[in-house]
C-alpha cells in the first residue's frame, strides 16, 4: 500500500501529483544506489589487484600521498557544485579506508567493528567548530573507529568528569576553559604546564591528561611563510592561546609583545614569558614584524569585529589571526588592503588538530586531507 499518497499534511486535488512525483524520485534514487553499489564493488575488486602488487614490491598499503592526490583531483572535478564538496572528502575518505582493508591488514588501536572511541571540543561558544568535520574526516581517511562532537560547556569541571564517567578517550578544550582546565586534569604534559593551558585531553584508561598543541600549531603555521628567529611578535590577547603563542615564538629566538585591554592581565602575562607588554591602545606597528591575533574578535558570528583597523597597521607586517571561521576575518582583509602578508587560522588549526590526532590514536595524521575537509566546508558558510 503506498502511504504517501495518504498524507496527512497533503490533501485535495494536488496531492496525488506531488505523490506521484516523490514515487518517481524515489525510483531515481533506487537507480542510482544499485549504480553507485556496481562501481563501489568495482572499485574494491581493483582496489585488491593494487594490494597484490604493492605486496609482490613490498609497498605499505597505505600511501598518503596518492591519497591526497586523490582528494585534489576530485576536488578539481567538482569544481561546479562547493555544496557537494563538504561530502566528497566524507564519503571518499570512507571508500579509501574500506580499499585499504582489502589490500592488506592495517593496524590501529580501535577495533573496526566494535564500540566507536568518542571525542568532543569542549568549548563556549562551540557551535562555530569546525573541529568535528576535521576529526571525522581523519577518523574516515585512517579507517579508526572514532565519533567526535562539538559540546558547549559553560563550566569546565562537571564537563571533565562526565568525560570520565562516559568514558571518552579524547577531548579538544577551546574558549574559555584552555586555563581553568588544569586543575581537572590527573597530569599535565611539561610544555602545558609551563604554558599554564591546555587545548588537548587524553582519556588514557581513566587517567586524563592535558597537552598543548596550540604551540606547534601556530609556530609550524608561522615558519611556512617567515624566518621566526630574530622577528619581533606583537600578540594580541592574553588568554591561553596568546600563552601558546608567546611561549612558541620565544622559543624560536624571537621576542614579542603582548599588547591587551587589560594592563593587568597582560603585564602579568608578559612578565611570566619573557615577553614586553603595551595597552592595545598603544600598538604601534612599526615595532613589529609579525603580528598575531590570539582574541577571539572577528570569530563568527561577529565576523564584522576586528581588534585593530587597517589604518593602524602597515606594508610589509605579517599579520597572522588564529581565527578561522570565517577564514577571511575583518583583520585580514584590511591588513590585506594596506599591503600585509596574512596568514590566515586554517594553517594553525590543522597542525594542531593533526598533533591531537596522532596523540588520541597512535596514527600518522592525514593532515591534507583534514585541510581539505575544512575547507570545503568553509567554501560553502
Amino acid at each position: 500500500m503506498n502511504t504517501t499518497r495518504k498524507s496527512n499534511n497533503e490533501t485535495g486535488p494536488g496531492a496525488d501529483e506531488f505523490a506521484n512525483q516523490l514515487d518517481e524520485q524515489r525510483r531515481i534514487i533506487d537507480r542510482l544506489d544499485g549504480e553507485i553499489l556496481r562501481l563501489f564493488n568495482e572499485r574494491l575488486e581493483v582496489a585488491a589487484r593494487i594490494g597484490a602488487i604493492k605486496a609482490r614490491l613490498r609497498l605499505s598499503v597505505r600511501d598518503t600521498r596518492r591519497e591526497a592526490q586523490v582528494f585534489q583531483r576530485l576536488m578539481s572535478l567538482n569544481q561546479g557544485s562547493l555544496l557537494a564538496n563538504r561530502y566528497v572528502v566524507r564519503v571518499f575518505a570512507a571508500l579509501m579506508a574500506a580499499a585499504r582493508d582489502v589490500q592488506g591488514p592495517v593496524s590501529h588501536p580501535a577495533d573496526g567493528f566494535g564500540t566507536p572511541a568518542i571525542f568532543a571540543v569542549f568549548g563556549n561558544p562551540v557551535v562555530h567548530s569546525l573541529s568535528p568535520v576535521m576529526h571525522n574526516a581523519a577518523f574516515a581517511a585512517t579507517g579508526y573507529n572514532g565519533i567526535y562532537a562539538a559540546i558547549r560547556v559553560k563550566d569546565i569541571r562537571p564537563a571533565v568528569s562526565g568525560m570520565r564517567a562516559l568514558g571518552l578517550k579524547g577531548a579538544s578544550i577551546t574558549i574559555p576553559h584552555k586555563e581553568s582546565v588544569l586543575a581537572c586534569l590527573d597530569d599535565i604534559d611539561p610544555t602545558a604546564r609551563r604554558i599554564k593551558a591546555v587545548n588537548t585531553i587524553v582519556n588514557d584508561e581513566g587517567s586524563l591528561k592535558g597537552f598543548n598543541t596550540d604551540c606547534d600549531g601556530v609556530i609550524q603555521a608561522l615558519a611556512e611563510k617567515i624566518s621566526i628567529k630574530g622577528r619581533h611578535v606583537g600578540i594580541l590577547g592574553a588568554g591561553g592561546a596568546a600563552r601558546a603563542v608567546a611561549f612558541g615564538v620565544i622559543g624560536q629566538g624571537a621576542t614579542a609583545t603582548i599588547f591587551n585591554r587589560s594592563r593587568e592581565k597582560g603585564a602579568a602575562l608578559a612578565a611570566e614569558l619573557g615577553a614586553d607588554f603595551e595597552p592595545l591602545s598603544e600598538f604601534a606597528a612599526e615595532r613589529c614584524d609579525i603580528l598575531v591575533n590570539t582574541t577571539p574578535v572577528g570569530m563568527s558570528p561577529q565576523g564584522q569585529d576586528t581588534p585593530l583597523l587597517g589604518e593602524q597597521l602597515q606594508p610589509g607586517l605579517v599579520v597572522m589571526d588564529i581565527v578561522y571561521n570565517p577564514l577571511k576575518t575583518r583583520l585580514l582583509r584590511e591588513a590585506e588592503a594596506a599591503g600585509c602578508e596574512t596568514i590566515d587560522g586554517l594553517s594553525m588549526f590543522v597542525h594542531q588538530g593533526a598533533r591531537q590526532f596522532e596523540l588520541w590514536t597512535g596514527l600518522a595524521a592525514p593532515v591534507d586531507i583534514m585541510r581539505m575537509a575544512v575547507e570545503a566546508e568553509l567554501l560553502t558558510k
